[in-house]
């Protein structure tokens, strides 16, 4: 019975010790593999803020380009504007202490995304900066082209003006061959020449228009003017405006059928007082225009 009891007691003994060995090599288990994930949180935590870190540089990187890029270009200042607010609002969110790796995952592709943006916009304003300067270029060669032409024109115009004033000084009515004489018609209708004043009963004025191929052919008409020396026209005097407001005072006025052929005309000047000795000036006028001038001279 003795001997049977102590054979139980042994064995519970045995198992009691077996137990505790084995609570013991669970609880040190337990204790490592808390130990490692205890040290697996931290690292994931340590790697987090590494990560943190890291992608708020580069977004502090990025944010610095693009405020560069801002001040240099305005052609895009639009979309580089939009691309930074992108980039602050990553930073505002980066923030945020619940933050996962896939969310850090997320940002780093982001910010990717925003860098070939960026390079995008760069490129982009290079070749406009590019085609601005052909453009300026090409502006300045057109306007060059332009300049030359309208010089060209200038001096085009020049000419044809110049020919045109030719033309119409071409084409106005000269004359020639003007003289004037004192002269006395006897009974017979002949006139004879005398240089006396106190026997002079008239003065005839002769002159040649010019021929003229450039003039139109039509009625044109011709003024004599007689002063004597002291200005004053001798016979009536008359007077006649043309269009241009000048006007002519005039003895007679002949009006011929100009042909483009040289053309004689002689007129009488009938004074109203007798004729005074001294120096007579003869005009023949064309239109408003002094075409010839002489002088007589009487004793």
């Amino acid at each position: 019975m003795n001997n049977r009891t102590s054979m139980r007691t042994k064995s519970t003994n045995n198992t009691l010790l077996l137990l505790v060995i084995l609570l013991c090599l669970v609880v040190a288990g337990l204790g490592f593999h808390t130990y490692n994930f205890q040290n697996e949180v931290q690292q994931r935590e340590a790697q987090l803020i590494d990560d943190k870190e890291r992608v708020t540089a580069q977004l502090d990187e990025e944010l610095s380009k693009y405020s560069s890029l801002l001040k240099e270009r305005d052609a895009l200042k639009g979309e580089l504007k939009q691309a930074q607010s992108r980039l602050l609002q990553l930073k505002e969110t980066l923030r945020d202490d619940d933050l996962s790796r896939s969310k850090m995952q997320q940002f780093q592709m982001e910010i990717k995304r925003l860098r070939r943006e960026r390079e995008f916009f760069i490129s982009a304003n290079d070749s406009l900066q590019l085609e601005t300067k052909r453009l300026v270029a090409l502006q300045q060669e057109t306007q060059k082209a332009l300049d030359l032409a309208t010089k060209s024109q200038d001096s085009i115009q020049k000419s044809n003006r110049d020919l045109a004033e030719r033309l119409t000084q071409g084409a106005r009515l000269t004359v020639s061959n003007l003289a004037a004489r004192g002269v006395i018609q006897r009974n017979s209708g002949k006139f004879f020449m005398t240089s006396r004043a106190s026997r002079v009963e008239m003065m005839q004025v002769c002159f040649t228009v010019n021929d003229n191929q450039l003039a139109e052919v039509e009625n044109k008409s011709f003024y004599v003017q007689v002063l004597n020396g002291r200005g004053r026209m001798i016979g009536v005097e008359r007077n006649e405006k043309f269009e241009d407001g000048s006007v002519v005072r005039y003895n007679t006025k002949t009006t011929i059928a100009f042909n483009k052929t040289a053309y004689t005309i002689c007129e009488l000047v009938l004074p109203v007082q007798q004729m005074e000795g001294g120096d007579y000036t003869i005009n023949v006028y064309h239109e408003g225009s002094m075409l010839l001038s002489t002088i007589l001279s009487l004793k």
